[in-house]
């Protein structure tokens, strides 16, 4: 049946409801699915793993969400707590900090989640992080506005 309304190129809850209302509604008994076209897939590796050591080019990016699923990480900074989440794409603007700058060494005790403010306040000059032109000219502007008085 989802194979048929995937070939009618409608919704399954559309093609089953027009289904059964014209009483050819079958679900087959097997579950068997439909074939995403991928052999397999890829396994991700266990996080007690990437914690001991054995994945040190793991994304970044997929650990921080993992850690937010499985509960290892809040939510949150954990410099200043912000929380909230961001109204044009409905995320979070946080950010998976290694306390050591060392972004192999993923043990749990060396991770910790900042939002980008407190990141970039806190690890922008050591890291070398290179400010925005226009940044840079309004910080001047402002430290000459400020100086002259």
């Amino acid at each position: 049946m989802k194979q048929a309304a995937k070939l009618l190129n409608v919704a399954y809850n559309t093609f089953k409801k027009y289904a059964k209302l014209y009483e050819v509604f079958d679900p087959s008994k097997s579950n068997v699915g439909i074939s995403r076209g991928i052999s397999g897939g890829v396994k991700q590796p266990e996080l007690s793993n990437i914690f001991a050591g054995n994945q040190p080019t793991y994304s970044t990016t997929k650990l921080l969400h993992r850690c937010f699923r499985e509960g290892y990480l809040k939510e949150e900074c954990s410099n200043c707590g912000e929380e909230r989440y961001r109204a044009s794409d409905m995320s979070k603007p946080l950010m998976l900090d290694y306390m050591d700058d060392d972004s192999t060494n993923k043990e749990l005790i060396n991770l910790r989640v900042l939002c980008f403010n407190c990141f970039f306040i806190m690890k922008g000059k050591r890291l070398k992080v290179k400010q925005p032109r226009n940044i840079r000219e309004f910080q001047k502007a402002t430290a000459n506005l400020f100086s002259s008085e």
